[in-house]
């Protein structure tokens, strides 16, 4: 076996494993997107907000295969399997650049759409409904109360009726929190909306960096793998 071939063999293999190690990553990225979309579907009713994820975890599926694959045809010498890892990584790229302008294209239409179904189901807040537990959660996963602050509670059904904020506006370990407004110091002032858009923008926005890095790694091997492609034409190879 030559130089150039044990080269190009000992770079697949490395490249497959590569591509195994991304889709476990990109796995994670998409399964932390999808549960992030989960904790707060009822501020994200539109399923477009589901397609970056969705993608990503289609994208991780792929690269385990093309992993397998790299390494199966590495070892084989199989210029078809080549072929078709070359193929595979092509529509990888193109799923990747895909997802990107999703999450830029969507990343703008977040704010809007949680602003909307926030005000909703602010509004019906009555303590009972699983509008109002929605609420009532992320109140105290993000330590936030009302709208734009504490309050915009004034002016809801909830606070008019019962003359207290939620429950779920007070500080953790505030064991006499009832509620009432003349004790700030016992409730969360921050609003809930600016905190929501910057925890979901953070979850997106880290997920196109890990795509980004992934299109770039990708477009490296479709290069890689043409020169590699080449070498074993001219050196005789064939087609399995």
């Amino acid at each position: 076996m030559g130089f150039g071939v044990f080269t190009s063999k000992t770079f697949l293999i490395l490249l497959s494993l590569i591509f195994l190690a991304a889709a476990a990553a990109l796995g994670y990225v998409g399964i932390n997107l999808v549960v992030t979309y989960k904790q707060y579907e009822k501020f994200l009713q539109n399923a477009y907000v589901m397609l970056p994820a969705i993608i990503i975890l289609a994208v991780a599926v792929l690269l385990f295969i093309i992993g397998l694959l790299g390494c199966f045809s590495s070892i084989q010498e199989s210029c078809c399997g080549l072929g078709c890892f070359i193929t595979l990584i092509s529509i990888i790229f193109a799923a990747g650049v895909v997802t990107l302008l999703l999450g830029l294209v969507y990343k703008d239409k977040i704010d809007s759409e949680v602003e909307k179904n926030m005000k909703f189901l602010f509004e019906q807040y009555n303590g009972k409904t699983a509008g109002s537990s929605a609420v009532d959660f992320i109140q105290e996963e993000l330590q936030c109360c009302g709208i734009l602050n504490y309050t915009s509670w004034a002016n809801a059904t909830f606070y008019q009726t019962n003359h207290t904020v939620p429950q779920s506006c007070c500080k953790r370990n505030e064991t006499n929190c009832k509620g009432k407004l003349d004790a700030l110091n016992m409730i969360n002032t921050e609003g809930c909306e600016k905190k929501l858009e910057q925890l979901i923008h953070e979850v997106l926005g880290f997920a196109m960096l890990v795509i980004l890095a992934f299109a770039v790694l990708e477009l490296l091997a479709l290069i890689s793998l043409c020169i590699i492609q080449r070498k074993y034409d001219r050196e005789g190879y064939q087609v399995l």
